[in-house]
């Protein structure tokens, strides 16, 4: 059985927290508090992730002053 890659779940994890931030801000406003324009702040909103990557997600999350880590665990076992 393969193992799924763990690149959307981490997608989805970033992006509900930055939809959690940007909610109630003006879309221009938040855009130029991240650096980026109110499309791609709508995109976020509307859960659209798969026109971020997940390194642009963690840079914006990082620009509106969160703290990013990642954590590495064995998986259960059985799991491999």
């Amino acid at each position: 059985m393969p193992i799924p890659d763990p690149i959307p779940a981490l997608k989805r994890q970033a992006g509900a927290e930055l939809a959690r931030l940007v909610a109630g801000w003006n879309g221009d406003d938040i855009g130029a508090y991240l650096r980026t324009d109110r499309s791609r702040i709508a995109d976020l909103r509307r859960g659209r992730l798969e026109r971020f990557s997940l390194e642009t997600l963690l840079r914006l999350l990082d620009r509106a002053g969160m703290q990013v880590e990642l954590r590495v665990t064995p998986r259960p076992f059985g799991r491999r």
